[in-house]
């Protein structure tokens, strides 16, 4: 290796270690009284990676909030793709040229597309005044590394050349994920970039952020060691996900998209973060990369809240905040 291209790596990996040991928390480190709540609610209790290896895949992949109903007339479900990639096509207007929402769930690369999820997606078509698509991409175990990738991208290209049959506009399209979804987000549009496409995504939209999934993150990251247990996602799940995800991938930038070196040229992102999350400094450190590159980034750390946002109800402060720093992005992202 040349020396001035170890001395740049060597300057870049200082950098970016020095970040994630002098991130800052976002807060008083004062947990919302209604998250709270919540956590007592659900009685919430931590499990060790030792733990979480000894309960049935089953147990895990499926377990999820109750579903709440919502019109069936609101939502169409379909395959797509030579994989069949199942697909829940959500129009509550049933209107037409309505922006394009294609959402990549979350659930730790594990759990799919599950029904406890469906009035969330609804509720998200209905407020943004989108026809929303969600991709019930293949998981792990039994589907590792590269499965949710190649179905996320090519259920975004399907998409954008299909969208209008739908009902919907595929000038403007936004990819958005909440965790394991948020990181498909980064790799669907950072591969979209490679392939010379990613001017037909306008906005990404990431809550819950996972940009680096490897240990050495998880054991130097302020927020890993603040928020490693109590706050509903924990480091030992973050672990365990990893591990039936790409065990020993994650210095692939498909599995760790803060890896990838030029970030030029991608959508305008709103990120997202939470004071008592693990992932708390990736979306922070991959807001300020985006910068660096010159991408448009709308982010906010929202005090006492946890991972995604989870515990707060529709109509609570931090949701609506949220949600009107989505409506602001989409407003500028598409009309350019």
């Amino acid at each position: 290796m040349k020396k001035s291209v170890l001395i740049i790596l060597l300057s870049t990996i200082l950098v970016f270690n020095q970040q994630l040991l002098f991130a800052q928390p976002c807060g008083t480190r004062q947990l919302d009284p209604g998250v709270a709540a919540f956590l007592k609610l659900i009685r919430y209790q931590d499990q060790s990676i030792e733990q979480l290896r000894t309960i049935p895949i089953e147990q895990i992949k499926f377990a999820g909030p109750p579903p709440i109903q919502y019109p069936a007339a609101d939502v169409q479900r379909i395959k797509i793709t030579a994989d069949s990639i199942p697909v829940l096509i959500f129009n509550p207007a049933h209107a037409q040229n309505l922006p394009i929402l294609i959402n990549y769930h979350g659930g730790g690369f594990i759990s799919p597309l599950l029904p406890g999820l469906e009035h969330e997606l609804w509720l998200d078509a209905t407020t943004y005044g989108a026809i929303l698509f969600a991709i019930d991409y293949r998981t792990a175990p039994e589907n590792k590394y590269p499965a949710a990738v190649n179905d996320c991208y090519n259920a975004f290209k399907w998409i954008a050349a299909h969208g209008t049959e739908f009902g919907g506009d595929t000038s403007r399209i936004a990819l958005t994920g909440n965790s394991a979804g948020a990181n498909l987000v980064a790799v669907v549009t950072q591969k979209a970039k490679k392939e010379g496409i990613a001017h037909k995504i306008k906005l990404q939209v990431m809550n819950g952020l996972p940009i680096d999934l490897s240990p050495r993150n998880m054991e130097n990251s302020v927020s890993y060691q603040e928020n490693a247990k109590g706050y509903f996602q924990s480091k030992a799940a973050c672990y365990f996900a990893v591990e039936l995800y790409a065990p020993g991938g994650y210095n692939n930038p498909e599995v760790s998209p803060i890896l990838t070196e030029d970030l030029t040229g991608l959508p305008p992102a709103v990120i997202i973060n939470a004071e008592f999350d693990p992932l708390r400094d990736d979306g922070v450190l991959y807001a300020a990369k985006l910068r660096r590159f010159g991408v448009k980034v709308w982010d906010k750390c929202f005090a006492g809240q946890i991972h995604c946002l989870i515990g707060s109800p529709p109509a609570s402060a931090a949701i609506k905040e949220y949600e009107a720093m989505v409506i602001t992005a989409m407003k500028e992202s598409f009309h350019k």
